[in-house]
């Protein structure tokens, strides 16, 4: 029976759910506490190390310089670990991470300033790590400001966006973007909510982690359903565990450089 009333709830996207942190009156320590416990989920789930060696690493010389952006970084663990990635394997990547909430935008900026003064020895100021940064802004204004970056990426932000909302934001990336656009996002599945709502239930006190995850579970696409709706030329690809990788080669040479692990 619960098995039956699962399936049914997530037989059709829902993305009108607000999930709780993006709510403006939600608790301050609970936000805090999921920003903070956010690094640990995406390692286990989001997986951006594997997104790292198999599309951006394969993209980049060490003949130049880079520039990425990440749009909805939330806390900046992801933007951190990009950046930190690039620089272990000498690449020069300029990382800029973007979020229009002011709570996020100054929790990535204090963690990425703490980072900084605890890899420095010999300098105690409040500047962040040298090519990376966070703004608090949104993909419209970096458009009309006539922004561009090699690469943009996104994690979890397509599940926000309504069906008839994403062709616009796509067109944002793609206008941001002169060679490759990567958007990370779960695949809506009912085993996928039965073993997060398991998983987590003895994990992650007093934060929004599980309680979000399930409602952004079940305002996630399915790879058909996301494949229907975005325009021609954008790649769909399915990544363990319940992911889904939503990518476009703006120059063609990219798309035989970027290894396309999973199925279609």
């Amino acid at each position: 029976m619960v098995a039956n009333r699962t399936y049914r709830l997530l037989s059709d996207r829902n993305p009108g759910l607000i999930e709780w942190m993006d709510r403006p009156y939600c608790d301050p320590v609970m936000l805090h506490n999921t920003y903070r416990y956010f690094p640990v989920i995406n390692r286990l789930i989001s997986r951006w190390d594997a997104v790292y060696r198999h599309q951006i690493r394969p993209r980049l010389s060490k003949q130049r310089r880079y520039r990425l952006l990440d749009v909805g970084s939330g806390g900046g663990d992801i933007t951190r670990n990009i950046h930190k990635w690039a620089v272990r394997d000498g690449f020069l990547l300029d990382v800029t991470g973007i979020d229009p909430d002011p709570r996020a935008h100054e929790y990535a900026r204090s963690a990425a300033i703490g980072n900084a003064r605890s890899a420095s020895t010999s300098s105690g100021d409040s500047r962040e790590q040298d090519g990376l940064r966070f703004l608090q802004t949104d993909t419209s204004r970096l458009r009309r400001e006539g922004a561009t970056f090699d690469f943009v990426v996104c994690n979890h932000v397509l599940h926000h966006l309504p069906d008839e909302g994403l062709a616009g934001f796509l067109d944002d990336l793609s206008a941001l973007a002169t060679r490759t656009i990567i958007c990370s996002d779960i695949e809506r599945s009912a085993i996928g909510y039965f073993l997060f709502s398991i998983a987590t239930w003895p994990l992650f006190p007093n934060s929004f982690i599980r309680a979000d995850g399930l409602i952004s579970i079940r305002k996630s696409f399915r790879a058909g359903e996301l494949r229907a709706i975005v325009p021609q030329g954008w790649d769909v690809i399915r990544q363990f565990p319940f992911r889904l990788l939503l990518i476009f080669d703006k120059q063609p040479g990219d798309r035989q450089a970027g290894i396309h692990h999973g199925s279609r």
